[in-house]
């Protein structure tokens, strides 16, 4: 069946229906259009012109540069010429008037810490002498009898934190602050503290400490993660922070091991005795001594810090004997004794447990080898 479309009904009349429908497009539009079609004419002119003159003038732009390079180069090369005559002006301006020719500077002796810059000489023995006042109020002393931590797993946390802030990178001030927090929180705690809060206390003790000494201290988030091991949270290790600061009346600026020994080798002027490598010698058995003292509650725990601090330098001298025979430890160990005042029998007896330690370290601590791993040397490692 065959349909036919019917043209009058779509509205195009009949003698149109044989014509070809034209295509209706932009330029049909415009040729119809006069009004149009001049004005598309004269947007093209206007913009052919624009684009002559932007590459008019990016052209104008490239010349002046390559001016400014030539005139610049050629600057240099007069300025190249002109050497000579600079030097000698400017070695007349420096040139220092005749009557300062008389002045000799004296080279300026570093009586200063090595770890702290800021300690001057002229005030090492007041700073040692009011620690050393301090130390009744800020030592803490026997913190274990009212609390259930038996002395060999204290031993082992101060043996964990040795591993932990070397590994940081943390410095051994912040150890021993840490250690003294941690120890100074035990004796002032009146709440009765299980094997349980050990780890709690030792965690927050290296977080407050690196906060006081470093300057990029550890995030709250690396002891959650790191240290921790999600273990204790973090709202467990802020409360606990402000438990042992208010425990202790945020007192962080108590004298520790690390500052006694290192004010009494400054004070006593040791380095002026020995050479410069037995002296950096006796600073690293010092630190490592004072490190391992504090692994025995029978020792630091009992003793303040200036007797064993005095004491382990005595044991250090003994050492360093052997390899200097022109230094002779007992006259120096006087010679501090009557500096710091101390009792020279005390100390000889105190000094006498340091050594003995020393020599058994490995029978009274087992497995606990981080000192030695991070804090192990020679004489060789001195030397180089």
């Amino acid at each position: 069946m065959e349909i036919k479309y019917n043209r009058s009904l779509s509205g195009v009349p009949e003698n149109q229906s044989q014509q070809p429908l034209r295509r209706i497009t932009k330029t049909y539009i415009e040729n119809r259009d006069p009004v149009r079609r001049n004005l598309t004419q004269l947007y093209n002119e206007d913009t052919q012109q624009i684009n002559k003159s932007m590459l008019g003038s990016n052209n104008d732009l490239r010349r002046k540069q390559e001016r400014v390079k030539r005139s610049f180069n050629q600057d240099i090369l007069e300025d190249k010429e002109n050497v000579p005559q600079h030097k000698a002006i400017s070695s007349k301006i420096y040139t220092l008037p005749q009557e300062f020719s008389a002045i000799t500077i004296k080279q300026k002796f570093d009586h200063t810490i090595q770890e702290n810059k800021n300690l001057q000489k002229w005030y090492t023995d007041e700073i040692f002498f009011y620690l050393k006042e301090q130390e009744k109020k800020s030592t803490p002393l026997e913190w274990l009898k009212n609390h259930s931590i038996p002395n060999n797993l204290r031993a082992k946390m101060i043996d964990w934190m040795v591993e932990v802030l070397c590994s940081y990178k943390c410095t051994d001030q912040t150890f021993f602050v840490a250690v003294r927090t941690m120890d100074f929180y035990f004796s002032k705690c009146e709440k009765q503290l299980e094997v349980s809060d050990l780890h709690l206390c030792g965690v927050t003790s290296m977080f407050i400490a690196a906060k006081y000494e470093e300057i990029h201290p550890m995030k709250l988030s690396v002891v959650y993660e790191k240290i921790a091991h999600k273990k204790l949270s973090t709202d467990q290790i802020k409360k606990k922070e402000s438990d042992i600061l208010q425990t202790i009346g945020f007192d962080l600026v108590g004298g520790t091991l690390y500052d006694m020994y290192n004010l009494i080798l400054t004070n006593c002027f040791i380095e002026q005795r020995l050479q410069d490598k037995n002296y950096k010698y006796l600073k690293k058995l010092c630190l490592y001594l004072s490190k391992m003292v504090l692994y025995d509650y029978e020792i630091c725990g009992k003793t303040n810090y200036t007797l064993l601090a005095s004491a382990l330098i005595f044991v250090a001298f003994k050492i360093v004997e052997q390899l200097d025979s022109s230094f002779n430890a007992d006259s120096q160990i006087k010679d501090v004794a009557q500096i710091i005042q101390v009792d020279q029998d005390q100390l000889i007896e105190i000094a006498a447990k340091v050594l003995n330690l020393a020599k058994n370290f490995e029978k009274h601590f087992p497995n606990l080898e981080n000192l030695k791993k991070f804090n192990g040397f020679q004489l060789e490692d001195v030397e180089q």
